[in-house]
């Protein structure tokens, strides 16, 4: 079951992609690429052009953490009115939804994200609850006097700058999904405490129906790689062009029974309804801060 695309919106060709499919030959450093010169052109004499500036800014493409439930009513109305919205922006946001409460489909990645955002002895959570581009929380319902999350809040967050160029490619093979990730930098970033996250979602789910009526679910998170915590990045200098691949097979058979009390076991089966619905959504994070710098998807054609 998979969303229809915009070709001309969902899958833009980035100038660097050159680099990047360099990338994915050698391995998880990137290399850069350019065009050969004749093997006896001999020696060129190259003009002093000054220093070059690699510094760029790039339109943000903002990250929307839902943490939703089947079993949560005020998930149905919040989940409805979160997807009016970010269709009117279809290139300029990604969207995950971790299943937590007592959806089936809840996970220990899932519930730990959730408690990523709480303050660091919190014992519980509440959904409906949103995190856009990680410092940017509310329930999604009850923000702006109970209007709910609206156009001109995405709008406002759109007017973040962003100084990264960020893509993920992927593919499915029987269970196993292998993903590239390219990043590169426009501008310094000294932080020690940069995280690349990866997930794989699951475009659209229907066997974790529950009591709030919702017949479907969309951007549904299935695993994450390594694991909640992500990827430590190393401080970024402007110019700095990163690749890295990862590749994860989901073990054993569906198990159409996980739930809060038994959820799914990752080292021998999963939930996946089906592997050619698989997506791959990427972001760059600051877990000190939990600003979010920018973040991409690939979905399969």
């Amino acid at each position: 079951m998979r969303r229809s695309l915009n070709p001309d919106t969902d899958r833009v060709p980035m100038p660097w992609i050159q680099w990047f499919a360099c990338a994915l030959v050698f391995g998880s450093l990137a290399c850069v690429a350019g065009p050969s010169e004749p093997l006896d052109a001999g020696p060129a004499e190259v003009p002093d052009a000054g220093p070059v500036d690699l510094s760029f800014e790039v339109p943000r493409v903002v990250l929307h953490e839902a943490f939703s439930g089947s079993n949560c009513g005020p998930c149905l109305e919040a989940d409805a009115n979160l997807q009016a919205v970010l269709e009117q922006r279809p290139d300029r946001y990604t969207l995950i939804h971790y299943q937590v409460g007592s959806d089936p489909y809840m996970s220990h990645e899932s519930v730990a994200r959730r408690f990523y955002y709480l303050p660091e002895n919190a014992q519980s959570y509440g959904i409906p609850y949103l995190h856009v581009d990680g410092v940017n929380g509310m329930h999604p319902n009850e923000v702006n006097n109970d209007q709910g999350y609206l156009l001109e809040n995405l709008d406002q967050f759109l007017q973040q700058p962003s100084f990264l160029r960020l893509e993920s490619r992927h593919t499915v093979t029987d269970q196993t999904v292998a993903i590239q990730v390219g990043l590169e930098a426009g501008a310094d970033d000294d932080s020690e405490t940069l995280v690349l996250h990866v997930a794989i979602l699951e475009g659209v789910t229907v066997n974790n129906v529950g009591s709030n009526g919702q017949t479907e679910f969309h951007h549904v998170m299935k695993k994450m790689l390594p694991n909640a915590e992500g990827r430590a990045l190393p401080p970024l200098i402007t110019g700095d062009r990163i690749g890295r691949s990862y590749n994860y097979t989901f073990q054993g058979d569906y198990n159409s029974e996980t739930s809060r009390q038994n959820m799914v076991n990752h080292a021998t089966e999963h939930t996946v309804e089906e592997f050619d619905d698989l997506e791959v959504l990427v972001w760059v994070q600051d877990s000190a801060t939990k600003q979010v710098h920018q973040s991409a998807w690939s979905i399969l054609e």
